[in-house]
């Protein structure tokens, strides 16, 4: 647990330093292996969807999962319409689809999926630890994340 409190402090430094300093990226783009075309993901960073951080009644409440439920880190990440899921490289998986509601991630490590699958165009949003507001995805969207430091979701 130290050395994901660890690695979330880091990333967080990070993502202030490039906030801070104006550094933002665009959305990554990659190439689909199988029809060769080039697929933007659709993660939004600082200067596209800033969002201000939870307050602490949200971290509070937040909605935690009953179980987490986990399954190979191999399998496929299916994702229902109107949810938003993740996997991390630990096997444990979420699929949220409430709005407005603060969810605790299902302690996910390291790299996994994310797929945004629901209506067209509805946003969801991560946060660290803290609370600080890391990253957003629109739908429909899919994207590998690094999940260790991102501890929060609001479905849309």
């Amino acid at each position: 647990m130290t050395l994901r409190k660890l690695a979330a402090a880091l990333f967080a430094a990070a993502a202030i330093a490039t906030s801070t300093i104006g550094l933002s990226s665009p959305a990554a783009a990659h190439t689909d292996s199988t029809t060769g075309t080039t697929v933007t993901t659709a993660i939004l960073t600082s200067g596209q969807a800033r969002q201000p951080s939870l307050t602490a009644a949200q971290m509070k409440n937040a909605v935690e999962p009953a179980t987490a439920r986990s399954g190979s880190a191999a399998a496929t990440l299916n994702c229902a319409y109107y949810y938003v899921c993740g996997m991390g490289g630990n096997g444990n998986r979420f699929d949220y689809t409430t709005c407005s509601t603060t969810y605790t991630l299902p302690n996910l490590v390291g790299w996994g999926s994310l797929h945004n699958n629901q209506t067209p165009g509805t946003r969801a949003h991560f946060y660290d630890v803290n609370g600080a507001w890391m990253f957003s995805i629109d739908a429909p969207a899919r994207n590998d994340v690094f999940w260790t430091p991102v501890w929060y979701v609001i479905a849309c």
